[in-house]
């Protein structure tokens, strides 16, 4: 007598699901260690049996072994896409050596310390310091801008570089008896 599934017989096809699917679940998951996975490779072998049929009368064996198949192809799959997100996250970190974690943290760290620094710098020398680093202006433009002569502007811009220095020096000689205090 034949088992085999018909499209114009669902309740033949509802039994032989009934009749196979636990053992399809735990092959799957065997496969494959994830009970989502494996319920998904079920369901698409199920699906095929509903659409396409076998022509013999193991349906139970075919339906196995489609499980088997679908379970094995979606291991694959998940391979070959561990393997390709990992080489892309390996040419990312070898396009840019200096975009790491880490290295992201101690540059919005300097930026703070820099933005403290210049921020305590008296006005007469964060202007023309800011106007000559920042926004790239040249000796004359600056004296110019601020009626000042390029010697004057020339004479800020190195106490300024000096008081920054001597900040960031200040405030990376803490940084260590912070952190040993912090940890202590």
């Amino acid at each position: 007598m034949s088992h085999r599934v018909d499209h114009r017989c669902p309740e033949r096809f509802v039994r032989a699901l009934r009749e196979g699917h636990a053992g399809l679940g735990r092959a799957a998951q065997r496969i494959l260690g994830c009970p989502d996975a494996a319920h998904d490779a079920v369901q698409e072998a199920l699906i095929t049996l509903w659409l396409h049929p076998p022509d013999h009368e193991h349906e139970r064996a075919w339906l196995l072994r489609t499980v088997v198949h679908r379970s094995l192809h979606e291991r694959r799959t998940q391979r070959r896409r561990r393997h390709w997100e990992g080489a892309a996250v390996e040419a990312l970190l070898d396009e840019c050596p200096l975009c790491t974690p880490q290295r992201e943290l101690e540059q919005r760290e300097i930026g703070a310390l820099l933005d403290r620094a210049l921020g305590a710098l008296a006005e007469p020398y964060r202007t023309p310091f800011v106007l000559r680093e920042i926004e790239g202006w040249d000796y004359t433009r600056i004296a110019s801008a601020l009626e000042i002569p390029i010697g004057t502007v020339r004479s800020r811009l190195n106490r300024a570089r000096a008081a920054l220095r001597a900040h960031v020096e200040a405030a990376l000689d803490e940084a260590p008896e912070s952190a040993a205090a912090a940890g202590a």
